[in-house]
């Protein structure tokens, strides 16, 4: 019945995701899109509140027995970053696209929604659709839950297309799945002058070069081996002319961990190394550390909810139990750190892998299916067991 219902509505929810792509949104400007899930929520008759978190939607289906209530989750934010304009419903609005598959998420929860809503008689409990706003930048879990998008739910599932897993295999993992993604910031500053004659002036130029190869220093020799952690330094930006030795340097980076330990332990060893080697050179630096999402830690049970879920659709080759976590970041963490959840990869790479963020990054529609039935069986075991 499940797989019907799912053909029924699968052309509507292709167009919808082929339009929400062609007018991609960024961060808390997901106007338009919300507007394109309300009109397909009206047209089915599924309850639902808007302006959650700004542009957030928050959809509600009771089922016609009591029990317990789960939610299903996607974004709607694309990415400022322009599309190849010879992909197929390529983005119509400069300078953004969907590089990550949102799209194919809040098409493939509409999907879901539209046929658990014909299924309610047949439901205990209630299940709830969470479209969130800001994914990929400022985190917009974290509001709609401060908003009460949480209230009274007993569990939560999440899925991702993911392009470096062949298309039809969905994957789980249980315990940490991705990293907590901070940033960090520093600021050096020496003293100006003349490149001819660096012994007049401090160059931060060469401090914050220390600096860039000494946080290496922290991975290899302050944090156990056995544990994962990156310290990337991707922004370097100081001076103006080939023979100007400037007052100030900026370093930004990222540090990802998948150990809350090491998480809190590792910013104050950067800042004791940051400005103890900047004083050693004559010059000072400001070390700013800017946390973001935590942790992705599935939880246990909800991850064998989803495998047995799966064995009911899926054959045992196409799904995959993940081993090790991936040090990319994504805000379902602030659900799972507060509700047991568990985030799921649904696979979307044809002959080679399909990369995140890229100007050509595209995916079949047919993968809606998928995405949607994983989370339909999903919530639908959940509220069997419960």
């Amino acid at each position: 019945m499940i797989k019907q219902l799912i053909d029924k509505y699968y052309e509507e929810t292709s167009q919808l995701r082929q339009s929400i792509h062609q007018e991609p949104e960024c961060a808390f400007e997901e106007f338009k899109t919300a507007e394109k899930v309300m009109k397909f929520l009206d047209k089915y008759g599924i309850e639902y509140q808007s302006g959650i978190a700004k542009t957030g939607i928050i959809a509600t289906i009771k089922g016609n027995k009591p029990g317990k209530t789960v939610l299903l989750r996607a974004d709607m934010d694309a990415l400022p970053m322009s599309e190849n304009p010879n992909n197929p419903y390529a983005s119509k609005v400069a300078g953004k696209m969907h590089a990550c598959g949102h799209d194919g998420h809040t098409a493939g929860l509409c999907l879901s929604a539209a046929v658990l809503n014909e299924m309610k008689d047949d439901i205990s409990g209630t299940i709830k659709f969470m479209f969130q706003p800001a994914e990929e930048a400022d985190g917009g879990a974290y509001p709609m839950i401060k908003e009460g998008v949480l209230d009274g739910v007993d569990g939560a599932f999440g899925a991702h297309l993911w392009g470096s897993s062949p298309e039809g295999v969905v994957s789980i993992k249980y315990g940490a799945m991705m990293a907590s993604p901070d940033n960090f910031r520093i600021t050096v500053k020496g003293l100006g002058g003349h490149g001819s004659a660096p012994q007049l002036a401090i160059d931060p130029i060469l401090i914050a070069s220390q600096i860039v190869v000494s946080l290496q220093t922290i991975i290899s020799r302050k944090v156990s081996p056995l544990e994962s952690c990156v310290i990337t330094v991707g922004k370097f930006h100081g001076g103006t002319a080939p023979n100007i030795i400037p007052e100030e340097v900026i370093l930004e980076g990222t540090l990802r961990t998948l150990n809350n330990d090491v998480r809190k332990v590792v910013p104050n060893q950067m800042k004791e190394l940051v400005e103890t080697l900047a004083k050693s050179y004559g010059g000072s630096a400001q070390f700013e550390y800017l946390p973001g999402y935590p942790v992705l830690v599935n939880d246990e049970r909800m991850t064998r909810i989803t495998h047995k879920a799966l064995k009911e659709f899926v054959s045992d080759d196409k799904i995959r139990i993940v081993e090790k976590p991936d040090m990319g970041g994504e805000d379902f963490a602030y659900i799972a750190q507060t509700v047991p959840s568990n985030f799921i990869y649904v696979g979307i790479m044809k002959d080679k892998p399909i990369s995140h963020h890229h100007p050509d990054f595209n995916f079949d529609d047919q993968n809606l299916k998928v995405i949607s039935e994983t989370l339909i069986r999903s919530a639908l075991t959940f509220l069997g067991e419960n």
